[in-house]
């Protein structure tokens, strides 16, 4: 399953809770602004690093926060083709909003 995460686990529960429905084989894709956690210095990033997962960031979304040249090196940053390449892999999508 294709897990998407759209905003800041500081202003929402939703990255809690789709990591409370994480399975073996499932995928995260952080968006909009859930990009943030891809910054090493916070809880969250401490929260999603260790999981067993695949997680990947909407390259969009971290330029147009500026946070380029500070995320964290071992997350996957993918383009919208990328993205849609995603979407394609997995038969079942859940988004957290």
């Amino acid at each position: 399953m294709l897990h998407t995460v759209t905003r800041s686990p500081f202003q929402s529960h939703s990255l809690a809770q789709c990591l409370q429905f994480i399975c073996a084989g499932d995928e995260i894709l952080l968006l909009e602004d859930a990009v943030i956690v891809a910054l090493s210095e916070n809880i969250y990033f401490d929260l999603i690093k260790n999981i067993g997962v695949k997680i990947y960031l909407l390259e969009a979304d971290i330029i147009a926060r500026g946070l380029q040249d500070k995320c964290d090196k071992d997350l996957d940053v993918i383009d919208c083709k990328g993205f849609v390449l995603l979407t394609e892999r997995h038969d079942k999508h859940m988004k957290w909003a």
